[in-house]
């Protein structure tokens, strides 16, 4: 099978530079969508991504989010593909770049690949090629219910990760991504409140008070599998244990990226 960018992304939402960050915020949720592309003259020219506008909501800041120019959260310059570009190439560009997501142009129209998109390939057409125990990352960064989503945050940007798992002992009890984070954006939301209490707030509310109770897939599982249930639900990772007290590791939407690039480089050396 041959893929291309065309066959895996969607109608990019896009903002214009004047635009701010409340008004990002507001059409992330309003679309149910994790990043906008700012477009200028209809070029696009950055993205704003949520797990951006977490991490910059959680320095040092003194002015609502309408006070706010979308530029200082927004990635620039962006990856771009052409419609043509292969699914082999896509995915190695975000791997490459590490990023989640690509432009896709045919010169007139603007879409967005993400890696959501790639798993949702790899979820229909790579069934019984590999199992999770092969692809899933091993290490697993962890935290007690009891530790502040400022910790939580701070874990996921020191690793360079969307998600950490919450456990009490060895027991899984819960997962955080960066999307649970994007509620509290609206304790700032045009009121005027200043970076002493966003940090408060973020010290006070714990890991208990927004973690999602997690799926759990086990090792021998197929990949495929893994990859559905993540597009399914909208998740970007799901621990990996035989039981709620067996955490082997984590399998996540770039190791499913990653298991893309292997299934295409098998394909091409057999042909």
């Amino acid at each position: 099978m041959s893929f291309t960018a065309k066959d895996a992304s969607k109608k990019a939402i896009t903002v214009e530079p004047t635009s701010n960050m409340s008004d990002a915020r507001d059409i992330m949720i309003r679309n149910n969508i994790s990043r906008v592309i700012v477009v200028s003259n209809n070029n696009p020219i950055g993205m704003v991504t949520e797990k951006g506008i977490a991490s910059y909501l959680f320095k040092n800041l003194k002015e609502p989010l309408d006070a706010i120019s979308i530029s200082r959260a927004m990635r620039s310059p962006i990856v771009t593909v052409n419609v043509d570009t292969s699914i082999d190439r896509c995915a190695k560009m975000m791997i490459e770049n590490n990023i989640s997501s690509l432009v896709v142009t045919d010169g007139t129209s603007l879409n967005v690949q993400t890696k959501s998109d790639l798993v949702k390939l790899y979820a229909d057409h790579y069934r019984k090629k590999y199992l999770v125990s092969e692809f899933m990352t091993k290490n697993v960064v962890t935290i007690s219910p009891s530790h502040s989503l400022r910790t939580a945050l701070l874990l996921m940007i020191k690793s360079k990760i969307s998600r950490v798992v919450v456990t009490r002992g060895k027991e899984i009890v819960g997962i955080i991504t960066s999307r649970d984070l994007m509620p509290i954006t609206s304790f700032v939301e045009g009121d005027g409140i200043e970076s002493k209490d966003l940090s408060g707030i973020g010290y006070i509310m714990l890991a208990r008070d927004v973690m999602n109770e997690p799926l759990i897939i086990n090792k021998s599982a197929d990949l495929a599998e893994a990859a559905q249930i993540m597009y399914d639900k909208r998740i970007s990772g799901i621990p990996v244990a035989s039981s709620s007290t067996d955490l082997n590791g984590i399998i996540s939407k770039t190791d499913i990226v990653r298991a893309v690039i292997e299934t295409d480089n098998k394909a091409l050396s057999y042909n």
